[in-house]
């Protein structure tokens, strides 16, 4: 039967604390697109962006680090940089109108330069 030490290092890695700092900046960048967009499928994409896309990339590519503070940087680094281009290519693609087809082709070019990204840093 596994102690609560190891549960502890088994939860708290950086990979988590990670993923965890990616949600709640993307549960706050959802809310301010929300507020921008009126449709709320560009806040939906927003959040799976920031929430999903950008921790994945970069737990694939190993960038998040062995420490906590590395990890939580790198996260929020990339939230910030994921979520400027993500409104940036919603704003020229659909003018703030925020359509389902719009948003999608925005998130898709983001996960894209999200990606491209990632493998420039590796």
């Amino acid at each position: 039967m596994p102690s609560i030490r190891d549960l502890r290092v088994r939860l708290v890695t950086p990979e988590n604390v990670g993923i965890t700092v990616a949600i709640v900046l993307s549960v706050v960048g959802a809310y301010v697109i929300q507020l921008r967009v009126s449709a709320g499928v560009a806040g939906f994409f927003g959040l799976i962006a920031l929430g999903v896309s950008t921790p994945t990339t970069l737990t694939s590519h190993d960038l998040l680090g062995t420490r906590f503070a590395s990890a939580v940087v790198g996260v929020s680094v990339g939230c910030t940089a994921t979520f400027v281009t993500y409104v940036g290519l919603l704003t020229v693609v659909s003018g703030w109108a925020g359509s389902l087809l719009d948003a999608a082709v925005a998130f898709t070019l983001t996960a894209l330069a999200v990606e491209a990204a990632a493998r420039t840093l590796d």
